[in-house]
């Protein structure tokens, strides 16, 4: 896949705002479409609160923004000194991936951050957007790689265990990541030409692959990566709780030593009915953004109402849960 920056990038939006420089750096992309931008926009406010000794120049490589998210990028970028690159890019080059309706093709902009980057930087920490930091990213910024192509952290024991078989690398039983939160090495993504390498990937072996983007990179890094600790990746799903009744169950995976939190399925904390206790990280952080005074998210699809309603039951608001579950019908029928 040959991308041509000159024609594909629709748009560039740069915010400097950096200070005297500090002995420590890091950039860190987030690849989003719409349906994104108010989660990476709290992610990067997550790490500037919790990171404020170290020069950080995040990237958002998006297919959509708008006039009020930039303000709210600018106003960030202003407020904790620090620098946003926004590439709005034509994502036509992707279309020819394989994608599902739950997994579409936004999942490959973290390739399109990888590709633009490598020509310009060493290394980035790529993150997606439900990801929120809680404490200090200083140990990945004094990182140095060797031959390595990324830093990874394992997936859940349920995904990794299985990996291997279902993938036919046995390795992969043992190391299998989450591409939630990679640590790219840029220097040999570049030099030995990774981003076409994942794409034939992608094309040769399509039937075998369940998690596209994160099977691809997974094949694409088997035997390459340095393996960081659980704090880097904490994996936790806001839909568990409609499994549980302790609201305080969420400590088991979501330790004090925990610096990024990775919210996982359906239900992101950004959500209006996410109101548990192992969404305070998100809060936090969105409390302390320039979107603030803006109400949480309110349900958009079918599919969500539904998640909607399920929860809102399980809190005993049971007209709430009621009405969510109308509009789940209703969603369901005038699709």
């Amino acid at each position: 896949m040959n991308i041509d920056f000159n024609k594909v990038i629709l748009q560039k939006i740069e915010f400097d705002y950096s200070g005297p420089a500090k002995a420590k750096k890091i950039n860190i992309a987030y690849g989003i479409d719409r349906n994104f931008l108010f989660g990476a926009g709290i992610s990067i406010t997550s790490v500037l609160i919790n990171n404020r000794d170290i020069d950080i120049h995040f990237y958002l490589v998006t297919d959509y923004v708008d006039n009020d998210y930039v303000a709210h990028i600018k106003a960030l970028a202003e407020e904790h000194h620090t620098a946003v690159t926004i590439l709005v890019f034509n994502n036509e080059n992707f279309h020819q991936l394989p994608s599902t309706k739950a997994w579409t093709y936004a999942m490959y902009y973290r390739y399109f951050a990888f590709e633009y980057l490598s020509h310009t930087q060493d290394s980035v920490l790529y993150l997606d957007a439900d990801v929120i930091c809680k404490g200090s990213l200083g140990e990945l910024a004094e990182l140095k790689f060797k031959n390595e192509y990324a830093a990874i952290v394992h997936d859940v024991d349920d995904v990794r265990l299985k990996s291997g078989e279902r993938l036919g690398i046995p390795e992969l039983s043992n190391s299998y990541f989450n591409s939630g939160v990679v640590f790219a090495n840029l220097i040999l993504w570049r030099e030995c030409g990774l981003l076409q390498k994942a794409v034939e990937i992608l094309q040769d072996k399509q039937r075998e692959l369940l998690y596209f983007d994160q099977d691809a990179l997974n094949i694409l890094y088997c035997g390459h990566v340095i393996a960081l600790r659980r704090d880097f990746n904490c994996i936790y799903g806001i839909d568990h709780e409609l499994k549980i009744s302790n609201r305080h169950e969420y400590k088991n995976y979501i330790s004090d030593d925990a610096i990024l939190i990775h919210y996982v399925g359906v239900t992101k904390p950004w959500h209006c009915w996410a109101e548990y206790p192992a969404a305070k990280f998100f809060i936090t952080a969105y409390e302390q953004s320039p979107w603030a005074q803006e109400p949480l998210l309110n349900a958009s699809s079918a599919k969500l109402y539904k998640r909607k309603s399920r929860h809102e039951k399980a809190q005993g608001r049971y007209l709430q849960s009621l009405i969510s579950h109308v509009m789940y019908m209703k969603s369901k029928l005038f699709k």
